[in-house]
């Protein structure tokens, strides 16, 4: 028997060993905040290469005499990890010198970001000298950081308790959840929970911290990292959660028309060296969009509502295109600077809090949270609907497929609709006949991309989400055309 064991403790035996790789990403995460919560020691297995951590847990009926202070500490609920950071954000005992030796000699001042140093250092010193990592080094990670943190947003938002409005004391549970809520919702605090269940080890979350803030503030300073710049704002925080939750949207949008992944275009730079990619910052070709994918997306995030509201989203989808404009080159422009130009232009022009009713708050409880896409009837004579999830009716595309008809089926009707609608009236017959091809071929594509990607749904409520994303694209991709078509019918130009 081992001296150093306490009473009621059995010797250190493990029966049960869990290899967290072979586990979902949800039981992962169950995982990484059990052990975070119970202070568990990690240590590396050299000869397995493994990094371990031991845990005991008690049989039925075990239990260890605990010290009274240890009792009154545990009383109350249990905080969580995110809780445990927002307390440590919040600790004025807690101060910084503002700058630290890097490794080449550098003193690199990250005052800017002390917000979340503070939340890696506490009360410590640390020994740590910041690293310059790779571009496609820091790409990934801040590309891995917003899809993380947009599926995370966009499930919150679906995941909401059921409270009485009548009741004073519910509606104050509300409050304070709510509170409690958006401050451990603050972005830094969500980054350094995300880095301790992907790393585990203190020192890990720490060093990639540093590395990435250090790497990040060169970065930034020069003009070919605008999505950098954009997140270092996110991490100082000078863009709040109702920014970041745009960027990420218009971010998942710009992913969707370019059939891309971020994350998966930086994970290889391209095997080009030349004299302007080289070296730590090789960077692959630039991800861009034509113009009339710009404008698909910004009708997209804008042109949702009827009424007196489509007056002022029209002006900011007027203000955002000339901002786009400004940028085209060779009627072209990088994807990071077209979603760069999406998040200042929403700072600036987006509607106050108190601003009930104006396109980005919605006149929604959220105070203008999401400019996802909602249940609104589209404008085209009835053609096109809400989205499919929430208490709102389907999108008929939609509703036609998840009840059994045929995919050529549904989408011929589908166009036949659309094109006997007043927004196709009267055009020329062979016209008409190519307008019909070609919504047509798109509105195929769209369906088939969104299956692909509906594939991993894990609901039937998620694969038709997918469905109602594509079909939006579709009818505001339509309406461009029937702008268009209309322009030039008025115009004598259709012959």
């Amino acid at each position: 028997m081992n001296d150093d064991i306490g009473p009621g403790e059995a010797e250190f035996s493990p029966t049960h060993i869990i290899v967290l790789d072979e586990l979902s990403q949800s039981e992962k995460d169950t995982y990484f905040d059990l052990l975070i919560a119970s202070n568990a020691q990690f240590h590396r297995d050299y000869e397995l290469g493994q990094v371990i951590a031991d845990m005991r847990i008690l049989g039925p009926g075990v239990k260890i005499q605990a010290e009274e202070e240890e009792k009154k500490r545990d009383e109350g609920p249990r905080l969580t990890p995110q809780e445990k950071l927002a307390m440590r954000a919040a600790d004025s005992s807690i101060t910084l010198p503002g700058a630290i030796t890097t490794a080449t000699g550098d003193v690199f001042n990250y005052k800017p970001y002390e917000g979340i140093v503070k939340l890696i250092r506490g009360k410590g010193e640390t020994t740590y000298k910041p690293k310059r990592r790779p571009l496609a080094w820091v790409m990934r990670l801040v590309h891995e950081i917003l899809d993380v943190r947009y599926a995370r947003d966009t499930t919150d938002l679906t995941d909401e308790d059921n409270y009485d409005e009548n009741d004073p004391d519910d509606m104050a549970r509300k409050a304070e959840k709510e509170e409690r809520f958006r401050q451990a919702n603050a972005f830094p605090i969500f980054v350094i929970d995300l880095f301790s269940k992907k790393y585990g080890l203190k020192s890990l979350v720490e060093s990639t911290t540093w590395d990435l803030l250090y790497s990040c503030d060169i970065l930034r300073r020069t003009d070919l990292c605008p999505d950098v710049d954009v997140f270092c704002r996110f991490i100082e925080m000078y863009y709040d959660a109702d920014e970041l939750l745009y960027y990420c949207y218009v971010r998942s949008l710009t992913q969707s028309v370019l059939n891309a992944s971020f994350k998966a275009h930086w994970g290889d730079p391209g095997k080009v060296r030349d004299s302007i990619n080289a070296g730590i910052d090789r960077r692959p070709a630039p991800l861009t969009l034509n113009r009339r994918e710009c404008t698909y997306i910004a009708q997209t995030i804008f042109i949702r509502n009827q009424g007196d509201e489509i007056e002022h989203e029209k002006q900011m989808y007027q203000d955002f295109m000339n901002n786009v404009d400004d940028r085209l080159d060779r009627g072209e422009v990088d994807s990071s600077d077209f979603m760069q130009i999406a998040v200042e232009r929403y700072f600036i022009t987006r509607p106050s809090d108190e601003d009930e009713g104006t396109p980005m708050s919605g006149g929604r409880d959220d105070g203008g949270m999401a400019p996802l896409p909602e249940d609104d009837e589209d404008e085209m004579g009835g053609v096109g609907g809400g989205g499919g999830g929430g208490d709102g009716p389907n999108h008929p595309m939609v509703e036609a497929l998840i009840t059994g008809q045929s995919v050529e089926s549904a989408e011929a009707d589908y166009i036949e609709n659309l094109m006997g609608s007043e927004d196709f009236t009267g055009l020329p017959g062979e016209v008409r006949r190519e307008v019909e091809e070609d919504l047509a071929q798109e509105l195929h594509q769209r369906i088939e991309d969104a299956e692909s990607k509906g594939g991993a749904a894990q609901t039937e409520d998620e694969f038709k989400s997918c469905l109602t994303e594509a079909m939006e694209g579709f009818d505001a991709m339509a309406k461009l055309v029937a702008e268009h078509v209309n322009s030039l019918k008025n115009q004598g130009n259709l012959g």
